[in-house]
């Protein structure tokens, strides 16, 4: 309820809730290879403390990791240490990017460059992660509201052109707006087409984890058929 200071959904008895509410101690974990399920994540969190929700973000259609998802620990002090711990892991040719995901959250000063080896049954450290295409999907960046308002739509349009076109050259910019009563097919999403594979590989590198509007940004790549066909 608004303006409670409790917190009803305590994991009890281990019990971890599918919903992860806004709070202060929401945790955004980015970068996460799409073939990890919810129980090798979840345990690779657990690692830390016992969680009080969890959520792994899938496609509606595939059900397929869109290889980011939001938690919250039972017990909040050790947030930040978790957060130090997890942010910048590597898991296979993936860097994990976490941060408390409520904006406005404090951020902590604590050593996020500590090195932390954590065991998750089932991984395999050495599977293929995505291979790279000339097709970034830059996620997190923008919300479907800030896509409803034509001039904001235009303005976040240009403003991801000027700044992909510092590491490559741009072919095209696709930014699926919402449709009201209509599930849109990567509303929330920026994709991103580049000449070459190169320079979507230097605009992945150099986007990874950067803020804009305070959000930090996750990015993937994407199979260039399928954006041709439209296919998010």
């Amino acid at each position: 309820m608004p303006g409670t200071t409790d917190y009803p959904q305590t994991n009890l008895m281990g019990v971890v809730s599918s919903v992860v509410s806004d709070s202060p101690h929401k945790i955004f974990i980015g970068g996460l290879p799409s073939y990890l399920n919810d129980s090798q994540v979840k345990e690779l969190l657990q690692s830390f403390g016992p969680l009080r929700g969890f959520n792994l973000v899938k496609d509606s259609t595939t059900n397929v990791s869109k290889g980011f998802a939001f938690c919250e620990y039972a017990d909040t002090n050790i947030t930040d240490q978790a957060v130090a711990g997890l942010h910048g892991m590597q898991l296979g040719d993936r860097t994990l990017v976490v941060q408390r995901a409520s904006l406005g959250a404090k951020h902590s000063n604590v050593n996020t460059n500590a090195a932390v080896q954590v065991q998750v049954p089932g991984l395999d450290m050495s599977a293929s992660g995505i291979t790279a295409t000339e097709v970034l999907v830059l996620i997190n960046m923008v919300t479907p509201e800030e896509l409803q308002d034509d001039e904001e739509y235009d303005n976040i349009l240009e403003d991801v052109t000027d700044e992909c076109n510092k590491y490559g050259k741009v072919q095209s910019v696709e930014i699926p707006r919402p449709i009201e009563g209509v599930d849109v097919p990567g509303c929330g999403k920026v994709f991103v087409e580049f000449a070459s594979v190169s320079d979507c590989i230097k605009a992945q590198q150099n986007l990874t984890g950067r803020k804009f509007a305070n959000r930090v940004v996750v990015t993937s790549y994407y199979d260039l058929d399928q954006y041709h066909r439209r296919e998010f």
